[in-house]
């Protein structure tokens, strides 16, 4: 196996952190984390371990292929994953392009799909790599940093828990995208998935590194945060020191929920202040945040609504009137803000206008 040895060993001890840090980098999508928590602490607490490898670790030859589920979270709470899916989708590409993985890369390492890496690469015995391919949570499949450097998805698997797989070839990452989702409902709804098939020297030079330790100290932060209390300098402290940037104290006093048409709308009443506002416009997650006619952040920064007294990630669907929440800034990976990634997870391709348009 051309991959070094781990800088980090994960087991059952990281399980919360990491759930807590993937739901913050999840911008209020990416599905629910705690499920996928109490999946590896009973995966992984009889002492077992996920040795995570950073990029550039793994060998130049070594193949390394990125797995996520794709479709409906709320329809994988229905059905949980087994395993099964995973490692049939990763046995099926491998018999498909005639390789053999050494090493398992997140897709998305962050929402669900960060605790679904870790327990693919348990099942499959193989190390996680310390990157991804988003940063963050994005809704579609070709929004990776891959596509931007001109990496293919296919060949795509997809694999149910039927054991029925699919193997997607498409001239392009957005067609595999698109046909990826017109299968999911003959797939039932959800579906392991594993592509982006690459030589090591490729995740290397093109990966958003540290993916998975930045979910763990940002989790860890927030723990650190919930013991100083649930508002003011000592809670925020910690959050600040992972990166964080507050941007609004308030209370959710209008929800329109997104429709087919666009993206939905939550505006938030300062707590401290009522004359100050903050709509939020959301659609699978946070997209973008504007107080005053100002933009205080916009997609691909990474929004994110903590619940001001639990410090609990509140997921874009969940919002409702009445709610307290404080609204968060963390920074997304520097190529999501220029040229050739910013085109594809700026606010256009969620079907917003520009930043300069609305500042």
């Amino acid at each position: 196996m051309s991959v070094s040895p781990a800088h980090a060993l994960l087991n059952a001890g990281h399980a919360a952190d990491l759930a807590l840090g993937a739901a913050v980098l999840g911008s209020g999508g990416g599905g629910d984390t705690r499920t996928g928590a109490a999946a590896i602490a009973a995966a992984l607490g009889a002492g077992d371990s996920v040795p995570l490898v950073p990029a550039a670790a793994v060998g130049p030859d070594a193949w390394v292929a990125g797995v996520m589920a794709v479709g409906a979270t709320s329809v994988m709470l229905e059905r949980l994953p087994s395993g099964d899916e995973f490692t049939a989708a990763v046995r099926a590409l491998q018999r498909h392009a005639g390789v053999r993985l050494d090493a398992v890369l997140g897709m998305e390492g962050a929402g669900a799909n960060a605790l679904l890496s870790v327990l693919c690469a348990h099942w499959l015995n193989l190390p996680l790599i310390d990157a991804d391919g988003m940063g963050r949570a994005f809704p579609r499949i070709e929004q990776t940093i891959f596509t931007a450097a001109g990496i293919r998805a296919a060949p795509l698997v997809l694999a149910n828990s039927t054991a029925d797989i699919m193997i997607i070839e498409a001239g392009s990452n957005a067609s595999v995208e698109r046909l990826a989702r017109a299968a999911l409902p003959a797939l039932g709804g959800w579906a392991a998935a594993t592509g982006y098939l690459m030589r090591g020297r490729d995740c290397a030079a093109h990966a958003i590194t540290g993916t998975f330790s930045r979910a763990l100290a940002i989790g860890a932060a927030i723990r650190r945060a919930r013991l100083g209390g649930p508002a003011g300098p000592a809670g925020e402290g910690p959050i600040r020191e992972a990166g964080g940037h507050l941007v609004f104290e308030g209370v959710v006093i209008e929800v329109w929920q997104r429709t087919s048409l666009g993206p939905g709308t939550v505006t938030l009443e300062h707590r401290g202040n009522r004359r100050r506002a903050l709509r939020v416009e959301l659609a699978d997650e946070l997209l973008l945040a504007i107080e005053d006619g100002a933009v205080a952040a916009a997609v691909p920064d990474i929004i994110c609504a903590l619940d001001s007294r639990r410090l609990t990630p509140v997921g874009a669907d969940s919002i409702t009137t009445g709610q307290e929440l404080d609204i968060w800034r963390f920074a997304a990976p520097d190529a999501w803000y220029r040229p050739p990634g910013a085109g594809l997870v700026g606010l256009p391709a969620f079907g917003l206008a520009p930043v300069d348009w609305l500042a």
